[in-house]
C-alpha cells in the first residue's frame, strides 16, 4: 500500500480514480493539527471514495497570513503517515484564478466523478446561505458534516435556512475534536507549548511563524 500522492496543478484524475465518488476535504490548513487528521481517519472508514485534502488558497470568509505554499507544505507532511492508495492532497486551488469558492472544486471534481462530497466542520453551516451559489453546489454535491459545536445548533439552523436542500447534508457522528487552528496559533503568541496538538514533523517550523510578531495595530499582517 503505497502514502497519500501528492498532486500538481490542474490535472486529469480519471487515471487515478479508483471511485465513483470523490471526498473533498478542504480547509486553511493554518495550520494543520491531529483534529484534522483523526477527522480525516474516520472518514476514510466511513465513505467508500477517493479522497482528496485541498488547502484553501484564498478562503472567501477568513484571511490567511501564511503562504499557500507553506500550508501546503505542512499538509503534506502533517498527512503523510496515512498509508491508502485513494487518498491525495492537491494544489489544485492555486490554479484556479480568483476567490476560492468551493463552487469551483466541485466543478472540477465533478467532471471525472459521478458523485461529490465535501467534508466540512459543522460551522460551515453557521453561514451556509452566504456561500457562494451554495443551491447550485447542493444541486452537484453533498456536504458530509462533522461536528464542531456540543449542542448540534447550527444543524438546527442549517435545517431551517436550507429546507428541502437540507437533504444534501450528511450528518456525520464523529467525535468532537476541541482543537483549532486558532487556538494554536494562539498559544504560540503567548508563549505556550503546543507539543501534542500537531504533528512533530511540522510543529518547529508552524513555532517559528507564529513566534513572530505578526500583528500592527491589533491586526494579523
Amino acid at each position: 500500500m503505497r502514502k497519500m500522492e501528492i498532486l500538481y496543478g490542474l490535472r486529469e484524475l480519471n487515471s487515478l480514480s479508483k471511485s465513483k465518488t470523490a471526498v473533498v476535504y478542504g480547509g486553511s490548513f493554518n495550520p494543520p493539527h491531529f483534529g484534522h487528521i483523526a477527522i480525516l481517519s474516520y472518514a476514510l472508514d466511513f465513505f467508500d471514495a477517493d479522497f482528496y485534502i485541498v488547502p484553501t488558497r484564498m478562503p472567501p470568509h477568513k484571511k490567511v497570513h501564511v503562504s499557500f505554499d507553506k500550508r501546503f507544505r505542512w499538509a503534506s507532511k502533517a498527512f503523510s503517515s496515512f498509508e491508502k492508495d485513494n487518498l491525495f492532497i492537491t494544489d489544485v486551488e492555486n490554479h484556479i484564478e480568483g476567490m476560492n469558492y468551493a463552487i469551483k472544486n466541485v466543478d472540477y471534481f465533478i467532471q471525472y466523478y459521478k458523485e461529490v462530497i465535501l467534508l466540512v466542520g459543522e460551522d460551515a453551516l453557521g453561514n451556509i446561505e452566504s456561500w457562494y451559489e451554495y443551491e447550485k453546489l447542493l444541486s452537484l454535491a453533498k456536504l458530509a458534516v462533522y461536528p464542531r459545536m456540543r449542542d448540534g445548533s447550527l444543524y438546527k439552523r442549517a435545517k431551517s435556512v436550507l429546507g428541502q436542500l437540507y437533504s444534501k447534508v450528511v450528518e456525520l457522528n464523529f467525535p468532537l475534536f476541541e482543537i483549532s487552528s486558532s487556538d494554536i496559533r494562539e498559544r504560540i503568541r503567548e508563549g505556550k507549548s503546543v507539543v501534542g496538538l500537531l504533528p512533530e514533523c511540522i510543529r518547529k517550523d508552524v513555532e517559528m511563524v507564529y513566534s513572530v510578531d505578526i500583528f500592527e495595530g491589533g491586526k494579523e499582517r
